[in-house]
């Protein structure tokens, strides 16, 4: 069964910690790990702002926490703040949730953290318990009594509805089973990858007279449920019947909240699986017409359904075979299902878009011809003085009114799909098969980015993969956040919900959000940039930068984002088995490079002041440059490094995480014009074996810093 918050796993008998809990200095080592939740330590430094412990001396805003989170974390996670007095920095974290999309933990004011240790482990405690991890909990430093973690919600997305993990007696504790989220009158089924959006969304919806609610993602000709292990998978029609067993469905009107897929097969089985749903619930299930989808209409906290052409259309009813009686609802042509009961004439009033007085015409009608007046009740702020406030953008996707202008925004157009044949032209990433569905009409959409707005036009979006992903709605993205508008040409856009490839796990949370699309590199020449946004919050978007035109260009993504700046989709050397290898490390050096470290198929020539290192190369763990330019060179709008790399004749590239994986065999050293073996060398992991070269060579230099690139 479903329960709108989970459960949390924990002791049996249902308590955290004992009031009076014994704890300990909070160490690193030996801390906890919670599956799906980054942990970040942090300290106090100069000023009273906060520092990474390593480096004291470099003060953190929010854009350089989440910096850290993007490095470290997986883009799914949520992140926990291990500093004491973690509500001082409120604001701080709050903007920092803002930037990753996701809930970030903190301590409250006036608590330590502190690693809780069981009190009745004494003098039984058996030999090796102290490598046990311990769990992190904030206590009151006057009380000593555990306090519960604060939960930073995304400004923008932020509800009263609870997180992804629970917070109990000063513990952060997964939750297990379905992911649902509970509506007035109904469930909200989540996935990781969409949870924060479906969180806000669901907490819009008002409650309604007389029929049952549940948001689903369809997906496969199926409906998409997750856990809260982070898997998920399609179920069809009787599974989810089960899954919604604690609903009161038999007899009732059910109304699923959902976007159809595009292709007519997919659609075919997903009607057959939503006529499973009513036989087995007993439910007459009410979806939007097939191929369209329903969304919020904020004034009336309700949902309406629109067709494939986005235009408002009538909710479909499914009906069980053995039925009792007509349904109690009725489906009006504004979109709406309405109760026969309490049948009322609903009136719905165009917001005219021919100017910009009209566009702030109240609900009832009436103009006002001030452009800074909102309709009574939309619970949305007037605009900045000096900016206009514009009608949503129509069914073909134009905005109406002064592009240097605030805009307000809704969904844009979907385009129509064409499937293409195995022998269409390549996408760019390898995994990316020939023969996926594609967009068949121009349309636009919006990119979220990082950085500089006009440096993303003029050089490219820096990024670590050969795609880039689009969205329809920007009102998702978060305050503050920067976006390109872009027209789309035929063929230069992927749905990610109709992916027919294996998808990378790295990117896997890419799919969970509706109306998303892969722009792949090489169809960019089929993708314009139209202009750079801002979100304001609460849909509306300013104008920073306008252009004529320009293609959309990849450039490279800093360094630490990825193995020396090269895209995450390479060319991989050995192919497979184990492989021989060669390292050049400079003998005045302590320790290896950080980022990467450059290796040689063939045995270098002997060169002063080197250590020639003989390894055994495990399958995949380094890059194949000269393989990796070949299959980028054609990819004429995007730029990486490896052409950097190509010229200076650097043929692998180990990156710094595989160091411990690489087997030093044999070392030597440069003398008389060649390599003198070191015998006094034993095999083992590369950082240990280097850590014992090194601290052998003679004349080394007393605290010589370590090289940064390899030389």
């Amino acid at each position: 069964m479903v329960h709108g918050s989970g459960r949390a796993t924990g002791p049996a008998d249902g308590h955290g910690l004992d009031r009076v809990p014994a704890t300990r200095r909070f160490d690193p080592r030996r801390h906890r790990r919670i599956a799906g939740l980054f942990d970040l330590w942090l300290a106090p430094g100069p000023g009273g702002r906060l520092v990474v412990p390593t480096a004291p001396d470099r003060p953190l805003d929010a854009r350089a926490v989440a910096t850290l989170v993007r490095r470290g974390g997986d883009a799914a996670q949520d992140v926990r703040i291990l500093a004491d007095d973690g509500a001082r920095h409120l604001d701080l974290f709050t903007e920092v949730a803002g930037l990753l999309g996701h809930d970030v933990l903190v301590s409250p004011d006036g608590s330590d953290i502190r690693h809780a240790t069981d009190r009745t482990a004494g003098a039984t405690t058996p030999p090796g318990t102290d490598a046990v991890p311990l769990d992190a909990v904030p206590l009151d430093r006057v009380t000593r009594q555990p306090m519960d973690w604060l939960v930073l919600q995304p400004p923008d997305l932020a509800t009263p509805l609870p997180g992804w993990f629970a917070v109990d007696d000063g513990l952060v504790r997964p939750r297990t089973g379905v992911v649902g989220l509970p509506l007035p009158d109904g469930l909200a089924l989540a996935t990781r990858a969409d949870f924060v959006t479906r969180r806000a969304t669901a907490h819009r919806l008002g409650a309604s007279t007389g029929v049952v609610t549940v948001a689903v993602t369809a997906r496969s000709g199926g409906f998409l449920v997750g856990d809260y292990s982070g898997t998920q998978a399609v179920h069809g029609g009787d599974r989810l019947a089960a899954l919604l067993g604690d609903l009161p469905l038999y007899g009732a009107d059910l109304r699923l909240w959902l976007t159809w897929p595009s292709d007519a097969d997919e659609q075919a089985r997903l009607r057959t699986q939503v006529a499973e749903l009513a036989e087995t619930t007993g439910a007459t299930v009410w979806t939007p017409p097939a191929g369209g989808r329903a969304d919020l209409v904020d004034d009336r906290r309700d949902l309406r359904a629109f067709d494939p052409a986005g235009a408002v259309a009538a909710w479909q009813a499914h009906r069980p075979r053995y039925a009792d009686g007509a349904s109690t609802l009725d489906a009006t042509p504004e979109g709406l299902l309405v109760s026969r009961r309490e049948r009322q004439r609903v009136a719905v009033a165009a917001v005219p878009t021919a100017g910009v007085g009209d566009a702030a015409a109240a609900v009832d009608g009436t103009a006002t011809g001030d452009p800074t007046a909102r309709p009574s009740g939309t619970g949305l702020p007037a605009p900045a003085p000096g900016s206009v406030a514009v009608a949503s953008p129509a069914v073909d996707g134009t905005v109406t009114g002064d592009a240097t202008a605030e805009h307000r925004t809704g969904s844009l157009r979907r385009p129509a799909l064409v499937t293409e044949n195995r022998r269409a032209a390549d996408y760019g990433p390898p995994w990316l098969r020939r023969g996926q569905q594609v967009n068949a009409e121009v349309f636009e959409a919006f990119v979220l980015i990082e950085g500089d707005p006009a440096s993303a036009v003029t050089e490219g979006v820096p990024s670590v993969e050969l795609f880039l992903a689009a969205f329809l709605d920007p009102r998702s993205a978060p305050t503050g956040g920067d976006l390109l508008r872009v027209r789309v040409g035929p063929g230069g856009a992927i749905p990610t919900g109709v992916l027919r490839s294996h998808v990378p796990a790295r990117f896997r949370h890419v799919l969970g959000g509706p109306d998303t699309y892969l722009l792949p590199a090489a169809r960019l020449d089929r993708v314009r940039v139209l202009g750079a946004l801002r979100s304001e919050g609460f849909g509306r978007l300013r104008s920073t930068v306008e252009t004529t035109d320009e293609p959309l260009r990849i450039r490279p993504a800093p360094t630490s984002r990825s193995v020396a700046g090269l895209p995450q989709d390479v060319r991989r050397w050995p192919g497979f088995g184990t492989r021989q290898a060669y390292a050049l490390l400079p003998t005045r050096s302590r320790g290896l490079p950080r980022g990467w470290l450059p290796l040689y198929q063939q045995r270098p020539v002997a060169r002063p002041g080197r250590l020639l290192l003989e390894v055994r190369v495990p399958a995949g763990r380094t890059v194949d440059v000269d393989a990796t330019h070949a299959m980028v060179s054609g990819l004429r709008l995007v730029r990486t490094r490896v052409e950097r790399l190509h010229r200076a004749g650097v043929p692998l590239v180990l990156g710094s995480r595989s160091y411990d994986r690489i087997v030093v065999q044999r070392a030597y050293r440069a003398q008389a014009g060649g390599w003198q073996r070191i015998t006094e060398v034993a095999p083992g992991p590369l950082p240990s074996a280097v850590a014992g070269l090194q601290s052998a060579v003679p004349d080394r230099a007393a605290g010589a810093r370590p090289s940064a690139e390899p030389t």
